[in-house]
């Protein structure tokens, strides 16, 4: 993920979808890492920035069947796909992002069974955008320099990283770019994140929440540590570019409570200051 290093997974049945990263299971990951790595150092709880938990849901044939003795770890990696055609409403249950080539191709070809046309297979790489275009943008990206924005030598080229994430999209960021330089600014200084990034996720992303951003829009969370979050005061220029003249209650809502707004973002809005700890209500 970047610069960091994601590590996973455990595999254990639950009864409810409300779960967390255990104790037991850090322990695990740290174990069997450790294990597999030649590390000049072992790897600690302390050098874990952040965690996530979710659960899959288990695919079976049938209601009421009786499942007792079903090698679960099986079914955990099959999906199926249901088809409302009177609706025209495509579902997926289960299924694991290693075999999410398969799950797509099957959900394209209900989806075309609907009677909705999709692009031609170009054969590209899945989702890239034609050769052509891939060029024209690595063109227009070396006459303007833009690897020479970069602020990291670490990190993987400005280049790469936006036709990567963007593809055709790339061209109005590059156009932004040229028109504003500042555009090709981290705003929060470490965490590899544009700000025409930023103004492109507040245009499409339909974000509502600034955690909704930090977590899963962005994954900002999961490759930097609270600390450097909580010290960065570009954290307030992120929350106006997605929320606007909203960006106060979001900051509140998202540290939980107005006295939770470290002192760094707190110095760059005095609106913080006049807010009650009630964000996020209406």
């Amino acid at each position: 993920m970047g610069r960091r290093s994601v590590i996973g997974t455990t595999d254990t049945r639950v009864e409810t979808p409300f779960t967390e990263v255990t104790d037991e299971d850090v322990d695990f990951l740290l174990e069997q890492i450790n294990a597999r790595m030649d590390l000049d150092s072992l790897l600690t709880r302390d050098d874990v920035i952040a965690e996530r938990c979710g659960v899959r849901p288990l695919v079976v044939s049938a209601k009421g069947s009786d499942h007792s003795d079903v090698d679960w770890t099986k079914l955990s990696r099959k999906h199926a796909i249901e088809t409302d055609q009177r609706r025209q409403i495509v579902t997926i249950f289960g299924g694991k992002l290693t075999d999410c080539l398969n799950v797509g191709e099957g959900v394209a070809d209900e989806i075309e069974a609907l009677g909705i046309p999709l692009e031609d297979d170009l054969r590209n790489w899945y989702g890239e955008p034609s050769a052509a275009a891939r060029n024209e943008f690595y063109r227009q990206a070396r006459r303007m320099q833009l690897d020479s924005y970069q602020s990291k030598a670490d990190t993987e080229p400005l280049t790469d990283r936006l036709w990567r994430r963007y593809g055709r999209r790339g061209f109005a960021m590059l156009e932004s770019i040229r028109e504003d330089p500042a555009m090709a600014d981290d705003v929060m200084g470490s965490v590899d994140y544009l700000r025409v990034e930023l103004h492109s996720a507040a245009r499409s992303e339909m974000v509502t929440k600034l955690e909704d951003f930090m977590r899963r829009r962005s994954k900002i969370e999961f490759v930097v540590h609270d600390d450097d979050i909580h010290a960065s005061a570009g954290l307030y220029e992120v929350a106006e570019i997605l929320f606007g003249e909203d960006a106060d209650h979001r900051l509140v809502e998202y540290f939980g409570g107005v006295d939770s707004v470290p002192s760094a973002i707190r110095a760059e809005s005095t609106g913080l200051l006049r807010l009650t700890d009630t964000a996020g209500a209406g």
